[in-house]
């Protein structure tokens, strides 16, 4: 689903693993709309991986916090965690689940 290929379903059909090959589904549509899949599924990935590097570029000081703390004491508790991201992102402390009493 994509605004270059529209809302279609090129997937093809399933089949148990353990038939030969001979019984194998052809594809219903052509080499051409395959190189464009093909497009537009790299398109995606090399968007989701720009958006990651951005994330963790952005949070570059707790991850270098957090690996600190696991170098250190090889288990974080979760109240640490907990902390070390809020300093990060204040909003992050109400996402977080509470720790048991």
């Amino acid at each position: 689903m994509s605004d270059r290929l529209d809302l279609v379903n090129y997937e093809r059909e399933r089949r148990p693993m353990f038939l030969p090959n001979t019984f194998s589904a052809h594809k219903t549509y052509s080499e051409e709309k395959a190189a464009q899949i093909d497009e537009e599924i790299s398109s995606i990935f090399e968007e989701a991986h720009k958006r990651v590097g951005k994330v963790l570029s952005k949070r570059q000081k707790v991850l270098d916090d957090l690996a600190h703390l696991l170098l250190e004491k090889e288990v974080g508790q979760g109240e640490e965690l907990r902390e070390m991201l809020s300093k990060s992102n204040p909003g992050i402390a109400a996402l977080l689940p509470e720790q048991p009493s």
